[in-house]
């Protein structure tokens, strides 16, 4: 018998891989992306929020940068009409400004068009401190891809525009209990809480030692409202100038 043909005998079989070995592999790889998914998404979740806070708190910045400039907060619920919250305040500012109403334009400076309003900053032309020419001191680096409408919103979450409500406002922007998709002024849930609810921010709820009903949360500054990711104000992930997370995480957290 030949060298050669030993050598072809000898040689083990080779195959490919069976069926059920296939479906096992496969059931593997289903099992864990079942389990990493859940993970990479609370992460990007995590990330986005995280994201959210972090441009809430650069515009919290900017109103207090503008109160130290202008020596008071800006309006936010008022119609640019003689004697309206913003003709008064552009007033005081420029009162060489003969023009009030028509530099503040025909749309009223809501909670919802404020940021955009009064950060982009003025002229430095006093008679025409909005519509005059010359650069202006911005107080906030806006994304122009972002402001629709005067809104300005998170990156992808233009149904989720950041509001901004002065507390000489609150009073008319509350959060109505009886319809928690539009947003407006908070209070401070009555403490302790042991079953605190979305309801619980805008209840005027007699603190027990008096008849002082609960505070709105920043009282003497200003309230910053985002609807967060699911871009449905009233919701868990409801972010803000006034808690550290979002609304859940701040309920969590009074329960412990």
């Amino acid at each position: 018998m030949s060298a050669g043909f030993l050598r072809k005998t000898t040689e083990p079989r080779r195959h490919g891989f069976t069926l059920v070995e296939l479906l096992v592999v496969i059931m593997i790889i289903a099992l864990l992306a079942a389990l990493v998914t859940p993970a990479v998404m609370r992460a990007r979740t995590t990330a986005r929020n995280a994201a959210i806070k972090a441009e809430i708190d650069m515009l919290h910045m900017a109103i207090m940068n503008y109160k130290n400039d202008y020596g008071s907060f800006p309006p936010a619920e008022s119609a640019p009409t003689a004697g309206s919250a913003s003709a008064k305040h552009l007033q005081r500012l420029f009162p060489r400004c003969t023009t009030v109403v028509n530099e503040l334009g025909s749309r009223p400076v809501t909670r919802f068009s404020a940021l955009n309003a009064w950060l982009r900053g003025f002229t430095g032309d006093p008679m025409l401190p909005i519509t005059g020419a010359g650069g202006r001191k911005k107080l906030f680096d806006f994304d122009e891809t972002r402001v629709v409408g005067d809104q300005y919103s998170p990156a992808g979450k233009e149904n989720s525009p950041y509001i901004y409500i002065d507390s000489a406002s609150y009073e008319l922007a509350p959060y109505d209990v009886a319809n928690l998709s539009t947003p407006g002024a908070q209070r401070v849930p009555v403490v302790p809480p042991p079953t605190a609810t979305a309801q619980d921010f805008g209840t005027v709820i007699p603190v027990p030692t008096s008849l002082t009903p609960q505070p709105f949360f920043n009282a003497d500054t200003f309230q910053i409202l985002c609807a967060g990711q699911d871009e449905e104000f009233g919701t868990d992930d409801d972010l803000s100038n006034f808690w550290k997370g979002t609304r859940k995480e701040y309920l969590d957290s009074l329960k412990q």
